[in-house]
């Protein structure tokens, strides 16, 4: 990922006229360690055991920092009538190729030994794509692509953090001839068509972010404002302003990245206008480097952190498929001794990477011409290539086990199920004007009606509670992350569809029976006792369906490892335990309320000692962390009307035909 490291060792002078005026080979050891702050980051955010849910924020910090270092060089260069793009992506193929392509290869060799075929299905094209520097694009592909909505699992790509490299590599291929095209103009006009550029990606962000998330992460032309964010600052006059001032900013712009690091999260519009902060932060403390220091980019300076840093391209690529490999073995978050061995072994392999690789290209002891290091490069990729289809025709042309069978639930194919697009809206992709209202909300005359409101914890509920009462009419109204809640802020498509619901259908329809269903947390239990308190005269019945079990790795998964002979161990061990606690506190609320409570959790696991139950005959009850197949959707609305919870349902069975 990222970022050129080709600077030289240099001394950095005094700058004249509090305007920066670094000389072209001078070297920034804040710099170096802004690097290890946000490679450090992102490793602490893929321990899954960190506070820092919003460690993804470190890569955007890179490309700050990528877009100043390439921008400075390249315009010195060109300021010096000395600037060539053969050279320029000979710097670039030395900088990047060689530890990736080490990477991808050790990858790929160790791929069948952790990975289901599918997996390596999908590694294999990850890692040829990386190569070709084009992997953001069929990742975005491959997300938008996929059969399942929730099919997409990181900790099954050991390569999917390549995506960076891909959005880098884009942008290099295009802003090194925006340069030289305004190399001619001066200075301040050349920085403000850079400038314009940034603010021309900027919106297409913001806009991007809101029509579709996942390409809005992918997509150059989203990113390219961050890399073009530092680039502006070759640009700037920037002022030596007093030593207080720059503390202070220095303090300000390091609290915006571990801020944003913190309280961010996956489920958030970003990057959008939220990556601003860290961008800004990043961009900040590069400035102030520039202009005289601070105490904080002196701290950065510091050998611990300049070192990590000197080594944060190697570390970035290597710690992610070494967590992936640990992480499938285990099925289950590491413990915090374990999470620290994570991190170490992933030092220790990026400090060989940088030894052993980096070193030796860029310092030319191999590939010393640039012919040299083409060649040598096309060899490489053509022998990773090579390996790659050999691993994906191995896996396309063996029989089929019983763990690949049941491994093939991964990438379960969601859509009818849960009647995704129409009556399941993907809220950071469709608005409530593409909610079906037709098809998901008419009422009928003849059948006691049954709506299911709520997120993709409501939606698999459907097919089941449709399968197993057939004198019903289920109807559905859902969106993803959407909690039906009264007073819940968040998407502004779940709000409207949630507010259409509460105020206009219910009052107008009032169903035989509401059940509200969510993937619930702790912080949603006053919500909950005031819309249970609104709702209870708009439905005949009140129902609440609590948290479902869940696991730490896709349960198709688990099962396909139990059935390579793996221990039923695994699938104890890999249960997440939040939902037993909430499942108790929450019926004691809804109880309280005078609703009625459900438990899937209880109903699926009776003894938390042992295995809950996983199979309906010979396929998985879930498919990933939580959500049903079909037969898992029967088999659980079958169970919770027979516990009676929903009077009348037995009797809409008996008259079934």
């Amino acid at each position: 990922m990222l970022l050129d490291q080709d600077v030289s060792k240099g001394t950095l002078r005094r700058p004249e006229q509090g305007i920066a005026r670094h000389e072209p080979g001078a070297y920034r050891a804040d710099i170096d360690g802004l690097r290890a702050v946000a490679v450090l980051v992102v490793l602490l955010f893929h321990t899954g055991i960190s506070p820092l849910r919003g460690g993804f924020i470190g890569v955007d910090v890179f490309f700050v920092i990528s877009g100043y270092l390439i921008t400075k060089a390249v315009w010195q260069e060109l300021q010096q009538g000395r600037f060539s793009l053969l050279t320029f992506y000979e710097r670039r193929t030395r900088r990047i190729f060689p530890a990736l392509v080490v990477t991808v290869a050790v990858t790929f060799v160790f791929a069948p030994l952790v990975l289901f075929p599918s997996e390596r299905t999908t590694t294999v094209w990850t890692g040829l794509a990386a190569l070709t520097s084009v992997s953001n694009l069929y990742l975005a592909v491959e997300t938008l692509g996929k059969s399942g909505y929730f099919a997409a699992d990181a900790y099954s790509q050991p390569l999917v953090n390549t995506w960076s490299l891909g959005v880098e590599e884009q942008f290099y291929l295009v802003f090194p001839f925006i340069l030289l095209a305004v190399s001619g103009l001066g200075r301040r006009r050349a920085g403000a068509v850079v400038a314009a550029i940034a603010l021309a990606s900027f919106l297409f962000c913001i806009w991007l972010t809101g029509a579709n998330r996942d390409l809005a992460y992918y997509v150059p032309l989203s990113r390219a404002w961050e890399l073009v964010a530092g680039g502006l600052l070759v640009f700037l006059s920037l002022p030596r302003l007093p030593a207080r001032i720059r503390d202070g900013l220095a303090l300000l712009a390091l609290a915006l990245i571990l801020g944003s690091a913190y309280r961010f999260h996956g489920g958030m519009f970003f990057p959008g206008v939220l990556a601003v902060a860290p961008v800004a932060g990043a961009a900040l403390l590069i400035a102030i480097g520039s202009t005289g220091g601070s105490h904080i980019t002196r701290c950065l300076a510091l050998p611990p952190f300049v070192g990590i840093g000197k080594i944060s391209y190697s570390l970035y690529l290597w710690h992610w498929p070494v967590f992936v490999g640990v992480a499938l073995i285990t099925a289950r978050a590491p413990t915090i001794p374990e999470a620290a061995g994570l991190i170490l072994a992933s030092l220790v392999a990026a400090y060989l990477s940088w030894r052993f690789v980096e070193q030796p290209f860029r310092q030319r002891r191999i590939g010393r011409t640039a012919g040299s290091l083409w060649r040598q490069a096309g060899a490489a990729w053509c022998a990773c290539g090579l390996l790659g289809l050999a691993i994906w025709h191995v896996a396309a042309a063996a029989p089929q086990t019983e763990s690949d069978r049941l491994a093939a639930y991964l990438t379960y194919d969601d859509r009818d199920v849960y009647l995704r697009g129409t009556c399941f809206l993907i809220g950071y992709q469709q608005t409530v004007a593409d909610f079906a209202t037709a098809d998901c909300l008419s009422p009928s005359v003849v059948k006691p009606n049954i709506l299911i409101m709520g997120d993709s914890h409501a939606a698999h509920l459907y097919r089941g509670f449709e399968a197993a009462l057939p004198q019903a009419h289920v109807m559905l109204a859902a969106s993803s992350g959407c909690k039906p809640l009264f007073g819940a802020g968040g998407d502004p498509e779940c709000v409207g569809l949630m507010q259409r619901m509460f105020e206009r259908f219910l009052p107008e329809n009032r169903p035989e029976v509401l059940i509200l269903s969510a993937r619930w947390a702790d912080y949603d239990l006053p919500l909950v006792a005031e819309t249970l308190r609104q709702v209870k005269d708009r439905a005949g019945i009140v129902v609440v369906s609590g948290p479902i079990a869940e696991y730490q790795r896709p349960l198709a998964r688990l099962l396909a490892q139990v059935a390579g002979g793996r221990s039923d161990a695994l699938l104890v061990g890999s249960r997440a335990t939040e939902q037993a606690k909430w499942d108790h506190e929450l019926q004691a609320l809804v109880e309280a309320s005078g609703a009625i409570y459900v438990s899937p959790y209880r109903l699926l696991c009776p003894n938390p000692e042992t295995a809950c139950r996983t199979m309906v005959g010979n396929v998985p009850l879930q498919w990933d962390y939580g959500h049903m197949t079909a037969e898992g959707s029967q088999a659980l609305a079958e169970a919770i009307i027979g516990t009676g919870a929903i009077p009348g349902a037995r009797a809409w069975q008996e008259a079934a035909p």
